[in-house]
């Protein structure tokens, strides 16, 4: 009898062995001529015994399975019929019988196509033909559900798994695609940028050829889509001949230089200005490493209307100068005009008047020389506008010098031109309008408004900067300045209406001397305080119409201002009468009067320092305070306004001859130089 039937576990079926081998279980055998009862026994003995195999030595005979064996048993004389009889009579002499090698699947299909009487039957296995055991149905169908069930399981985590991998390709599709529009977004905003950063980017590789990706400035400055087309071929329209080829050669240096030095020469070879259909345009070329690549970005610059406010604001300090100099040298402007006026005018005539050809180019190299000496004159005045024209005949002139000998009829096709008026128009309007037309009107002595001379200072002030803006202040302020004569001057108007109130006679005041020119600002309070004097003069000094008579001299008195340079940097000013003179014995008696001095002391005072008590504080020599003077504080005030300027006053007197006040003033240090420029109102 064999064993009986072994535990089975699904570990048996592994996926890799689909063979029947681990499906395979021990039943129990009989040999064929085992009797019935003896079956019976066994299957009461196991009742959980599907059935049993029968073997004929170790090959299998047959198969009895329980159900069929007790059907047989329970029919008409079964029971007596095969208990006692051997059981190859009632076995199933024809069982399913397979190799162990076969496969699961096989054997399903073979199983499962059995009469169905036999479905359910064991199936009996062998290898090389004896018997290994049996298969149960049950156990087979079991692990198939089982297997099936793995396989569904399997599925379920590959569908698992193919639906987690789907997610997350959706997710990343997402995260790539918010990814894209942040670039796209990106890339607009920096293309937005470049657009309107008004200037043009491009870039391009070793072929030179522009890449796609350039700003919409480029297309505003070359008027054409530029990506794709090669660099040079671009620029070449917008540069000169001799430089086209040039470029080329540099922009292939580049690319073929191996070391960042001999780049950066190339670099500093390519052209930095452009003029792109009558723009001026800036270059600036840039080298960009990515990687193994070296590419090149230019950067394009519109620099038109800079070029034009540097010219205009050029222009204009050219012209704030033009005036400063036509100011202070104006005669020499109007020689200079006269004279190149009357070279002009006399051109025609003289090239006329050439006899043989060969005397053209004579009178070629006499006109170049006079019209060069003419653009110097100018230039050095200050008519720039003028000094660029003749520099243009200039050139005109040189190449006609520079070829064949000219005849005649040449030189004077080059001089038809030559307009004086033509010429010096530009200046001459700009003049007109800052200073007026009384800038040619041939007076040695020229009037400008202060506020016009104001006005320049801050021109100056804005367009020039340095040394020259200096320079220039200095010219103007030295324009500033006022003849002391001219500042004395509208004193005598003054002595005019208080001789007639006082009434005495004086004749207009006489200023006479030196023209020398002050800074009248600082210099004010002092002006205003030499009143004091004159007053005094005439009130205390001249005698009236009659008492002059008396004493043998003319009936009107004078008055007279003299104005004189005292060295390098001093002004004297000597204000006179020819009145009765300082009476010092009366000066001296209100002194003691005062206190100020002592008899004794009186006695041997010199005239000098009597004429000094003259400018004590509230000293006077009159008994009674009046509307003209008696209060001792004028000549007081006079000195010390004197004083705070560091100059100095001092007084002669001759009885019956009359006084006279010397100050002496030093002056300021541009004033030593510029003292003979001319007046401002």
């Amino acid at each position: 009898m064999s064993a009986t039937l072994a535990a089975f576990t699904p570990a048996d079926l592994s996926s890799e062995d689909q063979s029947i081998k681990n499906l395979v279980e021990q039943a129990m055998t009989f040999p064929a001529s085992a009797l019935g009862g003896t079956v019976h026994a066994f299957f009461k003995e196991h009742p959980d015994a599907d059935g049993v195999a029968v073997l004929d030595g170790d090959r299998p005979a047959g198969l009895i399975m329980r159900n069929e064996f007790y059907q047989k048993l329970g029919s008409l004389y079964g029971r007596d019929l095969f208990m006692t009889r051997p059981i190859r009579l009632i076995m199933n002499p024809a069982p399913l019988i397979v190799e162990v090698s076969v496969d699961v699947a096989s054997i399903a299909v073979i199983a499962m196509n059995r009469d169905p009487n036999h479905l359910y039957d064991m199936v009996l296995v062998t290898e090389e033909d004896s018997y290994l055991g049996v298969v149960s149905i049950k156990r087979f169908m079991l692990e198939l559900s089982r297997g099936r069930g793995r396989q569904i399981e399997l599925l379920n985590e590959q569908q698992e798994i193919l639906r987690l991998a789907n997610e997350a390709e959706i997710l990343h599709r997402q995260q790539i695609e918010v990814k894209n529009n942040e670039l796209r977004d990106r890339n607009e905003a920096v293309k937005n940028l470049l657009d309107n950063a008004g200037q043009g980017f491009l870039s391009f590789g070793a072929d030179l050829a522009i890449s796609e990706e350039y700003s919409l400035e480029c297309v505003q400055l070359f008027r054409v889509q530029i990506g794709g087309r090669r660099f040079p071929e671009l620029l070449a329209r917008h540069l000169p001949s001799e430089t086209q080829a040039t470029v080329d050669e540099v922009l292939g240096g580049i690319f073929l230089a191996a070391k960042p030095l001999q780049q950066k020469v190339f670099l500093s070879l390519l052209p930095g200005e452009l003029i792109i259909h009558d723009r001026a345009v800036r270059a600036q070329y840039k080298l960009i490493r990515r990687q193994d690549e070296i590419r090149m970005m230019v950067i394009l610059t519109d620099v038109t209307e800079r070029k034009r406010l540097e010219r205009e604001m050029a222009e204009e300090r050219n012209n704030v100068k033009m005036v400063v100099r036509a100011l202070s040298r104006q005669s020499e402007v109007l020689s200079a005009m006269a004279a190149f006026r009357e070279f002009a005018g006399n051109l025609g005539p003289d090239v006329a008047a050439l006899g043989a050809d060969d005397c053209a180019a004579t009178a070629l190299a006499e006109i170049f020389r006079q019209v060069h000496t003419f653009k110097g004159d100018f230039a050095q005045l200050g008519l720039h506008n003028t000094a660029a024209a003749l520099h243009e005949l200039e050139n005109a002139l040189a190449v006609l010098a520079n070829g064949p000998p000219p005849s005649r009829e040449a030189l004077a096709d080059v001089l038809s031109g030559m307009d004086a008026e033509l010429i010096l128009e530009r200046d001459v309007a700009i003049l007109t309008g800052i200073l007026g037309e009384s800038f040619f009107g041939g007076s040695e002595s020229l009037r400008v408004d202060k506020r016009a001379l104001l006005d320049l200072e801050g021109r100056v002030g804005s367009l020039l900067s340095g040394a020259a803006r200096e320079a220039v202040l200095a010219e103007l302020r030295v324009l500033r300045r006022h003849n002391v004569k001219d500042i004395l001057a509208p004193y005598g108007d003054y002595l005019a209406g208080l001789a007639e109130r006082l009434e005495k006679a004086v004749a207009p005041l006489l200023v006479t001397g030196d023209d020398v020119f002050v800074d009248r600002v600082p210099r004010e309070a002092f002006v205003k305080a030499l009143v004091h004097v004159f007053r005094n003069m005439i009130d205390h000094g001249l005698e009236d119409m009659d008492e002059r008579l008396a004493t043998g001299k003319p009936e009107t008195g004078t008055i007279a201002c003299h104005v004189a340079r005292a060295g390098e940097d001093m002004v004297r000013l000597e204000v006179s009468d020819d009145g009765r003179g300082i009476d010092v014995a009366r000066v001296l008696a209100k002194a003691m009067q005062k206190g100020l001095v002592t008899p004794q002391a009186a006695g041997s005072m010199a005239p000098e320092a009597v004429y000094d008590l003259l400018f004590r504080d509230d000293f006077s020599t009159r008994d009674e305070v009046s509307l003209l003077s008696g209060r001792g504080v004028g000549l007081a005030a006079v000195r010390a306004e004197t004083e705070r300027l560091g100059g100095a006053v001092r007084v002669e007197s001759e009885p019956g001859r009359g006084s006279r006040f010397i100050f002496t003033l030093p002056l300021f240090p541009d004033e030593t130089v510029g003292g003979t420029g001319r007046m401002a109102a």
